[in-house]
């Protein structure tokens, strides 16, 4: 039985920027129907949201895997994305939450196998 390594340091900015790209690429759209923007902003959107869906593929892992670990990297990076951009302070329960979500991702990706 093979031992996967896995790069901690790129595999987490693999799934920060793909964070990124996904909470941006839908905050255009979002903007777009919801506060009636420019349609520009919704076709920007759409070319970051395809194109994050390419990031995901430079990961050392299956597609299972990945994506349930990058699931607790989303939750936490749109937390830090509502405070930032949206200057909404996390309640307790968004940064336990948060926290637990990193915990698990971290425990699905990085264990040793």
């Amino acid at each position: 039985m093979a031992i996967e390594t896995v790069d901690p340091i790129f595999s987490g900015a693999l799934f920060f920027v793909a964070a990124i790209m996904e909470i941006g690429g839908g905050y255009l759209v979002w903007l777009w129907i919801k506060e009636k923007k420019t349609i520009a902003l919704a076709l920007l959107g759409a070319i970051i949201l395809f194109v994050y869906g390419t990031i995901p593929t430079l990961q050392p892992a299956h597609f299972g895997r990945v994506y349930a670990a990058y699931g607790g990297i989303f939750i936490i990076s749109s937390i830090i994305w509502g405070r930032i951009v949206d200057k909404k302070t996390p309640d307790r329960y968004e940064i336990i939450g948060s926290v637990v979500a990193v915990i698990g991702a971290a425990i699905i990706f990085y264990a040793p196998r």
